[in-house]
């Protein structure tokens, strides 16, 4: 239960539900409250119900006697309470012959009347056991004839229905043979049909073979003839590699060449004029510088052309 609900709000609950005509259960306990655990209402309603007895006695007591001090309340009651019991001992002695030959009397009344009772059931079950077994023969009776109907009519509806079955099993008998029939000719057809498939299959086979082994030849030659230029081309490229590192030393040379002739060149012209018969025969012995340093790249010219 929630915490906070307490004895006293449960009794105010209970007290709502009374005098709105309702019975104090634990359901309703709880919705009233909107909380609470089922085990904690149970043991507080318990609570409820054992002081309900004693809350009555001293209403009662109160409304018996209005603005009276408790003691007097209670002696009065007391007293009252005695005075009653001793007047129902007094009466009930006062009364008990009478009350006992109104029993015997009543119990010999009610033995006459469970005998008649008795007799009178027998009776009725007698009389509905003979109606029950009337009723059914009749309904067996209904059953029989209702029976013996339907099962007239469900030979007639039989009979139909062989009729119906008889012609359709020679229907279905003549598409049989029909079937039969075409199934045959389909057969036959598909037959001849597989021959020239085969006799074509097998042409285009052998067409397909030998068309394999063309491509397979002209395959072989263009693989022969590939490998031939890739032999041609790796000779070229070796041979161009070989020229260009030929032409490249001469050059290498050639540019030394012009070096050392561009050297004696300047030597000459710091050198002063000789005698013209002195240059005469110097002219005569030693070429010019310039014809001779273009000697090598005529050379160099002739080799890079391969």
């Amino acid at each position: 239960m929630a915490r906070g609900v307490t004895q006293e709000q449960v009794n105010g609950a209970i007290e709502q539900l009374l005098l709105a005509g309702e019975r104090p259960t634990i359901e309703r306990v709880r919705a009233t409250l909107g909380t609470g655990s089922p085990n904690t209402l149970t043991r507080m309603l318990d609570v409820w119900w054992q002081g309900l007895g004693e809350r009555l006695t001293a209403q009662r007591r109160s409304a018996a006697i209005p603005e009276a001090p408790a003691a007097v309340v209670d002696a009065a009651s007391a007293l009252w309470e005695a005075a009653l019991a001793a007047g129902q001992a007094h009466a009930e002695a006062a009364v008990a012959p009478e009350r006992a030959a109104l029993a015997e009397a009543l119990a010999a009344m009610e033995s006459t009347i469970a005998t008649e009772r008795a007799a009178a059931e027998a009776a009725d079950r007698a009389r509905q056991a003979a109606v029950a077994a009337a009723e059914g023969s009749q309904a067996a009776l209904a059953i029989s004839d209702q029976r013996v109907s339907d099962l007239l009519r469900q030979i007639a509806q039989l009979e139909v229905r062989i009729q119906d079955l008889t012609l359709r099993g020679d229907a279905l008998d003549a598409r049989l043979q029909l079937t039969l029939q075409e199934a045959e000719s389909a057969r036959t057809a598909a037959a001849a049909e597989r021959s020239a498939l085969q006799a074509h299959v097998r042409q285009v086979e052998d067409r397909s073979h030998a068309e394999i082994d063309r491509l397979r030849q002209e395959v072989k030659g263009l693989k022969a003839q590939a490998e031939s230029q890739v032999r041609e081309r790796a000779t070229a490229l070796r041979a161009a590699e070989q020229a260009r590192r030929t032409a490249e030393t001469d050059a290498q040379r050639a540019q030394r060449e012009a070096a050392t002739l561009r050297g004696r060149l300047d030597a000459l012209l710091e050198t002063p004029p000789a005698k013209p018969g002195g240059a005469a025969k110097q002219s005569r012995r030693e070429p010019p510088p310039k014809a001779r340093a273009q000697r090598p790249a005529r050379r160099t010219t002739g080799r890079r052309t391969p």
